[in-house]
């Protein structure tokens, strides 16, 4: 029943074995070499006559009609304005075995901007420092001496009541503020909690918000196949009730750090923190979409080319500012265009059909793209300040390396290999060489990305063969971190599990380390597949070779995830999802370990370690052949003896690929377990960022009895006899740092606490002081009031403190009291609430006081309108004299 995938997999296979890699010469002729700067001129391009990137091309071309060894261009430090995108073709292409290798100069920085610097500041209000310059053309972002600066924004200061056109606003406020079409409303979590959706306002008329259409009815009125419907697998329309989670791009809403651009007056404004002077400053505005394009065709394909040891920096994309705007499905994907005569990516299962293949929605641009490239390598490049994704393979891209970047503050997604609209070849009008084929992403350090779409990933694949994802470091990221299939897979279940089809085969995805992820988002995994994985290989009379079929599908090995910041499944098998492995991997602190909603099946889950529950199937249809042997339970408090070290230490970069995360001074964000002082020498482990082999761990200002580097992420270390077990310091060359509370602490206790063997979930106190919303302590099942409390190893000044409840519903802490004390003394009420409804309450101390001992109790406490007995909460935060956070920032 499954013959189809029989002949694809073979024609496939055929495209492969007639591959022709070019090989080069056994005695390489040294490279020529050219030399480009960012004032160069002329066109001998020599090393004390350097000239520009496009003259740099020109003898590049004509130097590879017939190539005797690699041709270099050496780019000196400085920035490269570009007035449009850097274009390779075949033209620009390395023959005969040889490479064109674009390059830094040793030493050199040097950065392709698709910005435009902006001077003739002028201070126009000195009471509110409202700074303005000049500005022609349009962005969606600016940057201040290489910091990214958001856009005037705000939560709505007026109600807003939704209607079918818009909202309807309590007042006429807003019909008088500056350029109503500008402003956009953003809707977090607006299509499904993996989205975050955006509109523009077309016009105000009284107190009438009309919205930018399509945008509007493509996320208020998605078309939805009735397959999708029945089955629950829609892609939702946003809530009739929804209002914005904030407004943007509305001049009345600036603040200081924040900057408006009137594209009518062609002015800029920015509101300055005190002591900001912008005539001393650098400010770049983006105006390029694209940096660098490679274009190459399935008969003259872009090849053999290297970019290596550049920065790609300051690109915009526009589009979501326009009528479309940003209406997400998911991923980044977004539905574009009017839907009412023919829905994007719908195909046949709509009335009226759509535009097939199904899933094809509109992908995020990148800043650097290439199309049917051979042998591109990518390395040791900086993709940052850009205002879409960051890197694009597509198109019959095939044995491209990219190889030891970073990716950091990107809009949106970090690497994207491959489109949406092309799952096999067929659908876009080409053959086998559309594949896109062996292609590896290795060592690349990916992290603050999505800074402006939260449901990007880290590394996203579409349809390709013998893929290779290994050895990448992905953390801080608004959704997940390695994805592979988005939209397509939603058509499929193990009722109808060959609706849609692909032409994914051989792929692997491997000893990569992923952390701190969902920062914004949820309902996603630190590794989420979706959609056919490989294909089901048949035997000469018909039956099913499952060896076959599982060699030639998905593997997923040796990567360890940990610490999912809101909620989702980990490693995750969605829906229409078949042919995996996933083996040897590590998971802890995470929501669920493994399992996904109507995946199709044919699952091996082998000698994996586990902290949180696998096998989880919530949405029914549960999935069909499921091989789960040999997986080790490991505690929710893992200590080093529960920790595979063999795993941990090869999972993320590769020691020669360390120096990435080492530059800034280093991050703790987890002690395990966590304790009170102990009275023996206690092993645990400390997770974090940039680690380095000489890292000297301290507990309390006693250092370690022992300590073990193992990766940037993670230190086996012994705690002293007596020591601060709660709180580790870690000291690198490039600076120290404490946590994960980074509050000096000597032990949190509670009356109490739920039973975590039972809920296989962490309910620890020390929850209430790790800067992760997404854990909580929870209080034994007795009768209420239950305290938890805080005790430091010094006094700390405290004017607030805000006990912020369990994100769970609409749980809520409607009575409670908060104690303080010092030096021994008894604790004395300082603060009390009844009858609250917010989800977080701010105690204000009567003054600021220096305290060591800080007591909540909560008295009362609701969940979906009826009295709760547990007490919840996820996190105790704590602020000096001046209104600032003691300790560490939220994760």
């Amino acid at each position: 029943m499954h013959s189809w995938k029989s002949v694809t997999l073979t024609i496939a296979f055929a495209a492969v074995s007639a591959l022709v890699i070019p090989t080069r010469p056994v005695f390489a002729a040294a490279p020529q070499t050219l030399y480009a700067a960012p004032d160069g001129h002329g066109g001998t391009c020599s090393q004390d006559r350097p000239c520009s990137l496009s003259d740099a091309q020109h003898r590049v071309r004509d130097l590879t009609r017939s190539m005797s060894s690699d041709v270099v261009v050496q780019l000196a430090d400085g920035t490269y304005r570009l007035s449009e995108p850097l274009t390779f073709t075949a033209a620009d292409s390395g023959t005969g075995g040889h490479q064109v290798i674009w390059q830094a100069a040793p030493g050199a920085h040097p950065v392709l901007s698709g910005g435009r610097q902006i001077t003739g500041w002028r201070l126009i209000d000195p009471a509110t420092g409202l700074w303005s310059a000049p500005a022609n053309g349009s962005t969606r972002q600016l940057y201040i001496n290489g910091a990214r600066i958001p856009v005037a924004q705000g939560t709505a200061p007026v109600a807003l009541t939704q209607t079918t056109t818009g909202f309807t606003a309590a007042d006429a406020t807003y019909a008088g503020w500056r350029n109503p079409s500008g402003i956009e409303f953003v809707f977090t979590g607006g299509n499904g909690s993996w989205t975050e959706s955006r509109c523009r306002v077309a016009s105000v008329n009284g107190t009438q918000i009309t919205m930018q259409q399509p945008c509007w009815n493509n996320i208020t009125n998605r078309p939805m196949p009735p397959i999708q419907v029945a089955a629950g697998a829609n892609f939702p329309n946003m809530s009739t009730t929804a209002t914005p989670n904030r407004i943007e791009d509305a001049y009345e809403l600036l603040h200081p750090g924040q900057w408006y651009l009137d594209g009518a007056q062609h002015r800029l404004y920015y509101m300055a923190t005190p002591g900001q002077n912008l005539k001393q400053d650098d400010v770049e505005m983006p105006v390029l979409q694209t940096l660098v394009s490679g274009n190459g065709t399935l008969d003259q394909p872009v090849q053999n080319i290297t970019l290596r040891g550049l920065t790609f920096a300051y690109a915009t994309w526009l589009d979501p500012s326009g009528p479309n705007g940003f209406a997400e499905v998911q991923a980044n994907l977004r539905i574009t265009g009017d839907q009412q005569t023919q829905p994007e990516g719908t195909c046949t299962y709509t009335v009226p059909a759509g535009t097939c293949p199904f899933g094809a929605y509109s992908q995020d641009p990148a800043a650097v793209t290439w199309r049917a490239a051979h042998d591109v390598t990518i390395e040791s490049d900086t993709f940052t300040h850009l205002g879409a994704a960051g890197l694009n393979f597509a198109y019959g891209s095939q044995n491209n390396v990219v190889q030891g970047n970073e990716f950091t503050d990107i809009s949106g997604i970090g690497i994207e290999l491959g489109s949406s609209d092309d799952p096999h070849p067929s659908d876009v009008g080409a053959d086998n060489r559309e594949i896109n084929l062996g292609n590896t992403i290795e060592n690349n350090y990916i992290h603050n990305i999505g800074v402006e779409y939260s449901g990007a990933d880290g590394i996203l694949l579409f349809f390709s063969q013998q893929t290779t994802v290994t050895h990448n470091d992905i953390w801080d990221v608004p959704w997940d971190g390695i994805d592979s299939g988005a939209v397509q897979g939603h058509l499929d279940s193990p009722d109808h599990p060959d609706l849609t089809t692909n032409v994914n085969s051989d792929n692997t995805i491997s000893d990569n380390l992923i952390y701190d992820y969902h920062t914004v988002l949820a309902d996603g995994g630190a590794i989420y597949l979706e959609g056919h994985q490989g294909q089901t290989i048949l035997n000469a009379d018909g039956s099913v070779n499952e060896d076959a079929s599982f060699q030639h599908g998905t593997m997923v090995t040796g990567n360890v995830v940990f610490d999912d910041l809101h909620s989702g499944l980990t490693l995750y098998d969605d829906i229409g999802t078949d042919w995996i492995t996933w083996q040897n991997n590590v998971e802890f602190g995470n929501s669920y370990g493994n399992g996904g909603c109507k995946p199709i099946g044919h699952f091996r889950f082998l000698d994996n370690y586990h902290a949180d529950q696998i096998a989880v199937w919530p949405c029914g249809l549960a999935p069909t052949d499921l091989q789960y042997s040999g997986n080790v339970q490991i505690p929710l408090h893992p200590s080093p003896s529960d920790m595979p070290a063999d795993i941990l230490s090869a999972a993320g970069l590769q020691p020669a690929y360390w120096y990435l995360t080492a530059a800034a001074a280093p991050l703790v964000t987890r002690v395990t377990p966590r304790s009170d002082p102990p009275s023996t020498p206690t092993p645990v482990v400390v997770t974090g960022n940039g680690f380095t082999p000489d890292s000297a761990v301290s507990f309390g200002g006693t250092p370690a009895a022992a300590t073990t580097v193992l990766s940037p992420a993670f230190i086996f270390a012994t705690v002293p006899v007596g020591a601060e077990a709660s709180e580790a310091t870690v000291r690198t060359a490039a600076g120290s740092a404490s946590g994960p509370s980074g509050l000096p602490l000597r032990e949190v206790t509670a009356d109490s606490m739920d039973n975590e063997v039972y809920w296989d979930t962490s309910f620890t106190p020390y929850n209430v002081v790790d800067g992760n919303l997404n854990s909580f302590w929870s209080s034994g099942e007795t009768a209420m009031p239950h305290w938890i409390q805080v005790q430091f190893t010094q006094p700390l000044t405290i004017s607030k403190v805000v006990v912020r409840t369990r994100r769970f519903g609409d749980m809520t802490i409607t009575d409670a009291t908060l104690s303080t004390s010092t030096g021994g003394a008894p604790l004395q009420q300082v603060g009390a609430v009844t009858g609250n409804s917010a989800q977080d309450i701010p105690f204000a101390l009567p003054t600021p006081s220096p305290v060591d001992t800080v007591r909540v109790q909560v008295n009362a406490e609701t969940v979906n309108g009826g009295s709760r007995i547990e007490a919840d909460i996820a996190q105790i935060d704590f602020y000096d004299a001046n209104g600032n956070l003691i300790g560490n920032p939220p994760l």
